[in-house]
């Protein structure tokens, strides 16, 4: 005689998958109640409650801006001083025209594409003068007024437009008035076309 079960007979797996699913949920539940969880609930409510600052001007577009327009004139000169590691030695400074340019730009792309179409990485875009800038530079260097290529591998480096007068032992920078003036007559003959008198003035400043 055949016995029947009344009521919705389920196949063994679907008896396995649901009891899955209930371990999952409570152990679910259980990590969610604990103490790394509610903190971080907490953090999140009280960020939401947070009202950031939005910035309204545009200070940092503008130093970018006045920072191209710098570099961009051939007439500009720049001081750049060599920071010596030995407090003894002397802080050696340099007038560049322009800027310093770092060593490792370049017009040619530093990686090239190869190997098959799906393997090819993302090539670096050229910047707004047209050219490379991969990073990290090696170096930087730069030209005098005269056209003297100097360079400054290795050594750390402080620029200015306006030169200055160091003293180490109060560790206090002030405007060197003397340098100042020759600077404007210095750029003043590079406008003019005039690199010799350019350099003839700054050298004939610092030696005073």
């Amino acid at each position: 005689m055949k016995r029947f079960i009344k009521g919705p007979v389920f196949p063994i797996a679907v008896v396995i998958v649901m009891a899955a699913f209930t371990t999952v949920l409570f152990g679910g539940c259980s990590e969610e109640s604990s103490p790394q969880s509610k903190a971080k609930s907490e953090v999140s409510t009280k960020a939401k409650d947070r009202t950031p600052y939005i910035p309204q001007n545009d200070v940092e577009f503008d130093n970018y801006n006045a920072a191209q327009k710098l570099y961009d004139s051939p007439d500009t000169i720049i001081w750049c001083s060599v920071m010596p590691q030995a407090s003894s030695a002397p802080i050696l400074t340099v007038p560049i025209t322009g800027k310093l340019t770092s060593s490792s730009t370049t017009y040619f792309n530093p990686e090239e594409e190869s190997g098959p179409r799906e393997s090819r990485i993302t090539l670096p875009a050229r910047s707004v003068d047209g050219l490379y800038h991969p990073n990290p530079p090696q170096y930087r260097y730069g030209f005098t007024p005269g056209g003297q290529y100097v360079d400054f591998f290795n050594m750390p480096t402080f620029c200015t437009t306006k030169p200055l007068d160091f003293q180490k032992d109060s560790v206090a920078v002030s405007v060197d008035g003397n340098l100042t003036a020759a600077t404007t007559k210095a750029e003043a003959a590079l406008k003019s076309g005039d690199q010799a008198a350019a350099q003839a003035i700054l050298e004939a400043a610092a030696n005073e």
